[in-house]
């Protein structure tokens, strides 16, 4: 138990809350969420062992030419760490299998990589995912950049300004930039932003959530 909770404030001492991390400590479960008006995500994953996580997830998505629901159990793996003196840089991969129902329907399968680095102050992240089934292609290719607005102790929440441009393949909508305010305190985030914002026809709010425990 003592080392349990050593290794997790260790975790987020160094990252607080690990914003860009996909999977909690050893022994944790980890539950992930995104609203907008053409997707809404939900993932929840358990760790058995560092740097591995198999968990469930649903997707509802709304395309240029069909509605989808997709469900997969899914698995998440840490292939390289790097840790800094003041930072920590990942590279996972994440892969899911299961059904699509909707518009279209059949099996489904969604691998995906991501490359995150993050410090105190500083966020960066790529990711490349495929979505796919018969007639079913939602790739997505992203990038986020951030900074967080001050320092902050271990127990107060900090907050941070970060920026995404997103595009996934056959979407209702295709390209998004999205400004948002991102909260984290110790085992939660709460990120609230608003996807193309100078654009009143693509104007739409984005809400994402995380919680550790």
């Amino acid at each position: 138990m003592l080392a349990r909770l050593s290794l997790a404030l260790l975790l987020l001492v160094t990252l607080p809350a690990q914003a860009a991390a996909l999977m909690g400590f050893k022994d944790s479960a980890m539950l992930m969420s995104e609203f907008s008006v053409d997707k809404k995500e939900l993932m929840l994953n358990y760790s058995p062992a560092v740097g591995h996580a198999f968990g469930v997830e649903t997707m509802w998505m709304r395309g240029e030419k069909q509605t989808n629901l997709i469900t997969n159990i899914n698995y998440t793996g840490l292939i390289k760490r790097w840790n800094m003196p003041s930072g920590q840089a990942n590279l996972w991969f994440m892969t899911g299998i299961g059904e699509a129902s909707g518009d279209s329907s059949g099996f489904s399968y969604s691998p995906s990589v991501q490359f995150d680095y993050e410090t105190t102050r500083v966020y960066f992240l790529a990711k490349a995912r495929m979505v796919r089934a018969p007639h079913i292609q939602y790739d997505t290719y992203s990038v986020q950049g951030g900074f967080s607005l001050y320092e902050t102790s271990f127990e107060e929440t900090q907050p941070w300004f970060v920026v995404e441009a997103r595009t996934t393949e056959n979407m209702a909508m295709r390209n998004e930039v999205t400004p948002a305010l991102r909260l984290i305190n110790q085992n939660y985030f709460l990120e609230l932003g608003i996807t193309n914002p100078w654009d009143s026809e693509s104007r739409t709010p984005r809400l994402n959530l995380m919680f550790t425990f």
